[in-house]
């Protein structure tokens, strides 16, 4: 197990888990949410490759749309 912090809390992930089993872990569908990794904004394209280390700081934005 390994620590990061989301959102400014700490959380425990497995072991090279990757941003899609993060998402997939917390029920949160892949076309609402942006991911900031480390400062930084995640293509899409990668969550499923890219993993995270240990003390990563992620940020995941819902988009929520209304009127």
């Amino acid at each position: 197990m390994m620590q990061v912090k989301i959102n400014g809390a700490v959380a425990e992930l497995p072991d090279n888990c990757s941003v899609k089993e993060l998402l997939l872990a917390r029920k949160l569908p892949p076309d609402v949410v942006i991911i900031e990794l480390n400062g930084e904004i995640i293509n899409r394209g990668k969550w499923e490759s890219l993993k995270l280390n240990p003390n990563d700081s992620l940020e995941l934005i819902r988009i929520i749309s209304g009127g």
